[in-house]
């Protein structure tokens, strides 16, 4: 698993594996969910530059699309949030119907580290970070933007309008009159 730590001493890398460990929260109902999404993200882009740092509201729509909500059972069992395959069988995970390898942690937390890494290092997501970086320069984050340069996260052509219409609806129901930036 990945520690975005950067660079940083291997004991700020052992005091940010285990805070990640620490960071807990359950859910009963969506907002729980959430919120505790919410709240992972928030701590890990602590440790990203800002222009490598995610959308808190990508963040959450995106885990909510790709495990309903905390629901499915590579939620419940893997903690995997969103999807993650794992390619070296070594390494903890679980399959799905079809044989599919995902990835399984140790925490929520660290489902979310793992996916704020995969979209800043993955080859992959380059037009991604491309566009990020292009927004925080002009200090306008446009989600909408960002979803269009995600076309290879999923195999299903109209992912991109799925998680566009989540999120607005996250947006309007959870963050509108909240303390957490999209």
């Amino acid at each position: 698993y990945y520690l975005t730590s950067h660079g940083s001493t291997l004991w700020g890398e052992i005091i940010f594996a285990l805070v990640i460990m620490a960071i807990t929260f359950e859910y009963n109902e969506r907002e729980e969910f959430v919120y505790g999404i919410a709240e992972c993200t928030i701590y890990i882009n602590e440790y990203w530059e800002g222009p490598e740092r995610l959308p808190v509201l990508l963040s959450v729509a995106q885990a909510a699309l790709e495990s309903n909500w905390g629901e499915s059972r590579f939620a419940k069992e893997a903690k995997n949030y969103y999807g993650i395959r794992q390619t070296d069988l070594g390494e903890p995970h679980i399959l799905s119907k079809n044989g599919i390898a995902l990835r399984k942690y140790d925490s929520r937390c660290m489902s979310v580290d793992d996916y704020i890494n995969l979209l800043n290092t993955s080859h992959h997501y380059e037009l991604y970070r491309e566009t990020r970086l292009n927004q925080y320069i002009v200090d306008e984050v446009d989600i909408d933007e960002l979803i269009d340069t995600l076309t290879v996260y999923a195999e299903d052509p109209e992912y991109k309008n799925k998680l566009k219409k989540l999120y607005k609806s996250i947006n309007k129901k959870y963050f509108s009159q909240n303390q957490f930036k999209p």
